[in-house]
């Protein structure tokens, strides 16, 4: 049976994509048609591939920084912990399943319906003030995600295609959660030494708040 929270979780990511669906179509647009204006003129093949070149690039930049950040921040050590105490005991399925949708979901509904809307930069800004956890260390969780939604969003503004920042978004996504899942920093103290770490989970605060209030202090495990 799935998790009382993961279903929650998937039935907030499909209200996002029929909003998304919704609100395109309230304004006469095709939410999958690249906007005229886009900064590159490219045909729409090459704008596909230019924008999945590009969020590749920022996935794995991403993940690398990020990981380093863990290595050498108490704040990251902190967000990572606190994010532990957040989430199920997550299986590989899980974790793939939670990755793809909010993934697709998030980007359809602010790259997708906000951003022409409302611009990038104000787009990128009520991103971020969605992405709150419970507490105040998961403050540098929300500033992150202003700074992702300005890479996001820039990607589709370049190329007018969203495949990039939906494949950089679904990918750190899942490498954050099962990092997460998997890994343990609280105990290394102010120098993590040589373990592996990740960067803080884009989980949207809605989910990650309903996680926290429902598994307590659970301490979660990626199973197969």
């Amino acid at each position: 049976m799935v998790p009382r929270p993961i279903r929650s979780a998937l039935l907030l990511y499909g209200v996002f994509t029929g909003l998304a669906f919704l609100w395109a179509s309230a304004e006469g647009r095709a939410i999958l048609t690249p906007p005229a204006e886009a900064w590159w003129a490219l045909p729409s093949g090459a704008a596909t591939v230019g924008s999945l070149g590009r969020g590749l690039a920022r996935a794995t930049v991403t993940v690398a920084s990020t990981r380093l950040l863990v290595r050498r921040a108490r704040w990251a050590r902190e967000l990572h912990v606190s994010f532990r105490g957040l989430l199920v005991p997550l299986t590989n399925g899980q974790i793939a399943l939670l990755a793809l949708t909010s993934g697709i979901a998030e980007e359809l509904f602010f790259r997708g319906a906000m951003q022409p809307a409302f611009g990038l930069p104000l787009t990128s800004l009520i991103f971020g003030l969605l992405h709150v956890g419970p507490g105040r260390a998961f403050l540098p969780w929300t500033l992150w995600a202003v700074l992702m939604g300005f890479c996001f969003g820039a990607i589709v503004a370049a190329t007018g295609s969203l495949a990039g920042c939906v494949l950089a978004h679904v990918l750190i996504n899942h490498r954050n959660l099962h990092f997460i899942a998997a890994h343990d920093v609280s105990s290394r103290g102010p120098h993590p030494g040589r373990q592996r770490a990740s960067q803080p989970s884009p989980l949207p605060g809605p989910l990650s708040a309903s996680l926290g209030s429902s598994l307590g202090e659970t301490e979660p495990v990626a199973r197969r």
